[in-house]
């Protein structure tokens, strides 16, 4: 499923990208709307560290979003 990306989902994929093979852990009380988002289009992956914490990566298919937008 193909979306439109806003400028922070953009954001996030960037940060995601330059996270590497790691990928990046955000702690609530961070805002994480926009990666939810990003997750359910599968342009990202999230994983429970704990109650308060996710770990996201960012999938090839999200890697491709991102150099589909930075082209245009």
């Amino acid at each position: 499923m193909a979306i439109s990306l806003t400028r922070d989902e953009v954001k996030y994929l960037k940060e995601l990208v330059a996270a590497g093979e790691r990928g990046r852990t955000i702690n609530a009380p961070t805002p994480r709307d926009g990666l939810e988002r990003l997750v359910q289009a599968s342009y990202v992956v999230a994983r429970a560290i704990s109650t308060d914490a996710m770990h996201y990566l960012i999938t090839n298919h999200g890697r491709k979003a991102l150099g589909d937008v930075q082209q245009q």
